[in-house]
């Protein structure tokens, strides 16, 4: 199963630019009178209940559709093994996308010939190892999108993460040409919309 973003990438969106603890604001919190504590409890504990198994069963089901999405572009010759990536990225051949679907997973590994730091026509963010849908990059991970991850039209091959590279990867990538980008839904959309525009 391919985990969320958040078990490859263990570092903070905001870097070195977080606040010291003695200056991070203090949250207000709801406040709940007592008395109701006998009918909140209950919710809460109905809540996780219910909560805890639907996560585990949408995890479960991420892995599958992953899994046929790893088959699907075997079968269309769209499919990188590891070994071969690292040997690629180690020569600094061609440029590996870390591509993001949604703020939970799942993640994905592509690797293009193309040398985008050199091509892209749009401005991205160099800093951080995971993109965050901002509007200010947004024509960027459209076009790397539309050009490289989309699973009909996209030049990029998928590679599969074993798991035993998971907790090196951003040392694996970052050896070479790396970029990051989101394709959450409304990018997808967007995509989708443009390519059925006739011309």
């Amino acid at each position: 199963m391919q985990p969320s973003f958040t078990t490859l990438f263990k570092e903070s969106r905001l870097g070195s630019t977080a606040p010291h603890s003695e200056e991070r604001p203090t949250r207000k919190g709801i406040k709940i009178p007592v008395v109701f504590f006998p009918i909140y409890a209950p919710l809460l504990l109905l809540a996780a209940a219910i909560g805890v198994p639907v996560s585990h069963v949408l995890r479960w089901k991420q892995g599958i559709d992953e899994r046929k999405f790893i088959d699907k572009m075997k079968r269309a010759r769209r499919f990188m093994k590891w070994n071969d990536f690292k040997q690629a990225i180690e020569k600094n051949e061609g440029t590996a996308i870390g591509e993001s679907l949604s703020m939970k997973g799942p993640f994905r590994l592509w690797w293009t010939t193309e040398n985008i730091l050199a091509t892209s026509p749009n401005r991205y963010d160099r800093q951080n190892h995971f993109a965050f849908l901002d509007e200010e990059f947004a024509p960027f991970f459209e076009w790397c999108y539309g050009r490289f991850t989309h699973p009909q039209r996209g030049l990029a091959r998928l590679v599969e993460i074993p798991e035993e590279e998971r907790k090196d990867l951003v040392k694996t990538l970052t050896r070479g040409r790396f970029v990051s980008a989101c394709s959450f839904r409304s990018i997808r959309e967007r995509s989708k919309s443009k390519a059925t525009i006739p011309r």
